[in-house]
């Protein structure tokens, strides 16, 4: 029997493998003890100048905004630093940028300063607040602690305007109509500075006359809500011995005249004086027939109204309830299938308002504002069910009952008035008909037409 013997390896073999171990072995090598780049792990003279953050991402209150947050609990260069997410992808960028551009200054500084003295403790938070004007303008408020185990803590407020309809980013050169209205803002800052203690002293220094200059970049940190317009100014640009915020808040009724229109608020005339407003409310849809209508209608005359919706009409005319939405219109919960509401159980009347609200809000995008129940039937019970506002009306159309375009002018001649809520329908055809001739009448009469939530303001 014949054993066979294994034949010997080659040596061009074994020098493959030797020089192989060694290449990985040098790759190894290299990826551990490099020096790392990122800023948020890095080790300089033996001193750690920061531990990986923890980044997490939760739901604000406003839909479509998240609240983003990065956090290190690094022993001597903490940060803990939040920041919006919209929807817009570039519009995050130039947040984020912002945010890590100022996390990126502390890191370094912080690094600078633990080389002189490893027992310092830094500190840097960035929090924000967030604004809302209309329904699709956001402003967002970020304001800056930072301390760098030496001297005072520095204040520093950053802010950013968003547009949810169209995603983009808005300057105040889109809310004011040019640089040369900017100087009726003058008075107002002003005003606030000598009521302030801490600047009251500086307001005829140049350096605060430079800072309150009428030029769009003086006032590049601003917010907006329904009523106020606000200006922030880092107080070491106001003089030499602050840190403090000043926050000048404007009326908006008192600038209304030089807003760009989408922002000007409703039932003000050019010189401050109050319009007469009517809100305008359909019941019952949208309806595939009817409500188009409606729309063109409403169009017509620049008109905003308000829709209170059903719920199994959004769910079947998903299309039509977000060309309402899309319009401008406000939308309302009318319930889901216009049930007496007090005539059922807590659980059932919880239902009707809660699937209607998912209805709605899976049909066009955006929750329901206000609730309407059906047939006006309420009581503390059904109230407590619901945590929307509850709207009812002040002229009842009866355009249900008496189908008539004729009368429906006359209901609404008779008894309408200054603030007066209407009822009609968006499912009775002769309405449709009847509105134009509604709209003219009102809008010669000198009425501005408002939804529900801007009457109420």
């Amino acid at each position: 029997m014949t054993t066979s013997r294994p034949k010997k390896r080659g040596l061009w073999i074994d020098t493959i493998l030797i020089s192989s171990i060694f290449v990985l072995s040098a790759v190894l090598l290299f990826f551990f003890l490099a020096p790392k780049n990122d800023k948020e792990s890095s080790v300089t003279n033996g001193v750690a100048l920061a531990a990986p953050p923890e980044h997490q991402t939760k739901d604000s209150k406003f839909t479509g905004i998240k609240i983003a947050s990065i956090i290190s609990g690094d022993e001597r260069m903490p940060y803990s630093i939040e920041y919006p997410q919209t929807e817009d992808k570039e519009f995050n960028k130039v947040i984020k940028d912002a945010v890590y551009k100022t996390r990126d200054t502390y890191l370094a500084s912080m690094e600078e300063i633990l080389q002189k003295d490893a027992d310092k403790v830094g500190k840097l938070t960035i929090t924000f607040k967030t604004l809302h004007h209309k329904k699709n303008y956001y402003s967002f408020v970020l304001t800056q602690n930072t301390y760098k185990g030496t001297g005072s803590k520095e204040k520093t407020i950053q802010t950013f305007m968003y547009d949810k309809k169209n995603n983009k980013q808005l300057f105040l050169n889109n809310v004011i109509k040019n640089e040369n209205n900017l100087s009726k803002l003058i008075p107002f800052v002003q005003k606030q500075i000598k009521s302030d203690d801490q600047f009251k002293s500086y307001i005829n220094t140049t350096k605060l006359k430079n800072s309150t200059t009428p030029t769009f970049s003086n006032y590049k940190n601003f917010s907006l809500t329904d009523s106020s317009l606000y200006i922030y100014f880092d107080g070491a640009k106001l003089s030499d011995n602050s840190n403090a915020i000043s926050k000048i808040k404007i009326p908006l009724s008192s600038v209304n005249s030089i807003l760009a229109k989408p922002f000007q608020i409703a039932g003000i005339n050019p010189d401050g004086t109050k319009k007469k407003q009517i809100a305008l409310t359909f019941d019952d849809g949208p309806n595939a027939k009817v409500t188009p209508k409606i729309l063109k209608s409403l169009k017509k005359y620049n008109a905003k109204a308000t829709f209170f919706m059903l719920g199994s009409q959004a769910m079947y005319n998903q299309k039509l309830a977000k060309k309402v939405a899309d319009a401008g219109h406000e939308i309302g919960n009318h319930s889901f299938s216009h049930t007496n509401l007090i005539t059922l159980s807590n659980k059932k009347i919880k239902a009707e308002i809660n699937r209607t609200n998912e209805e709605i809000k899976k049909a066009t995008g955006e929750n329901p504002t206000l609730f309407r129940p059906p047939y006006g039937s309420i009581n503390e019970r059904v109230r407590s069910q619901n945590k929307l506002p509850v709207i009812l009306w002040d002229v009842d159309t009866l355009d249900w009952k008496h189908r008539n375009p004729k009368t429906l002018l006359n209901m609404v001649k008779q008894y309408s008035h200054d603030g007066a809520i209407i009822l009609m329908h968006d499912i009775q055809p002769t309405t449709a008909q009847g509105l134009d001739s509604v709209l003219a009448y009102l809008q010669k009469q000198g009425y501005e037409f408002v939804t529900i939530s801007e009457l109420r303001r």
